[in-house]
């Protein structure tokens, strides 16, 4: 008995996966077995976050070959993976933050030389501000104690950890 193959081209449709349209491979995800996040594809993923990278360009990598959706199913589940990717955010965050003051000392040997003219030197700086205040705005809501404003209070208390109160008696 023979056995004959035939090759069916669909375009669009029902199976708009089997279209020529298709080609690219990177947008088509086929549904299939669920991965598992094992902890070396854990560890790489908390390295890329760490070295700065974004959600979004984390996961568009041709090399991470999981979705952010799952990755965080797997950080609701799991405190302790939540803890360790939290930290790797306040490391960019911390990576960040050095970079910024890199990039502002450069500015200032710049200004301080005349290399800049005073209004692009102006530009600059306002956007170095605007940059440094949206980079604390999001340090802070990663980790508020370290870097929110409540870490700007100065709180002085008693030997038994009572507030220390002061009045002043008018003569």
């Amino acid at each position: 008995m023979l056995w004959s193959i035939s090759y069916i081209t669909v375009t669009g449709g029902v199976f708009p996966f089997l279209s020529n349209s298709a080609s690219n491979p990177k947008e088509i995800k086929m549904a299939g077995r669920k991965k598992k996040l094992t902890e070396k594809l854990f560890d790489k993923l908390l390295n890329l976050i760490a070295d700065g990278l974004t959600i979004r360009e984390v996961f568009s990598r041709d090399d991470v070959d999981f979705t952010w959706q799952s990755f965080r199913n797997y950080l609701i589940k799991d405190d302790v993976l939540m803890s360790r990717y939290i930290k790797a955010k306040e490391l960019a965050v911390d990576l960040r933050l050095s970079e910024l003051e890199d990039k502002r000392k450069e500015l200032e040997i710049k200004i301080e030389s005349g290399e800049l003219d005073s209004k692009a030197a102006q530009n600059l700086v306002n956007l170095y501000k605007i940059i440094v205040a949206s980079s604390q705005w999001s340090a802070s809501k990663l980790n508020a104690k370290r870097y929110g404003k409540s870490a700007e209070v100065l709180s002085i208390n008693s030997d038994k950890n009572q507030p220390l109160t002061i009045s002043w008696s008018k003569p």
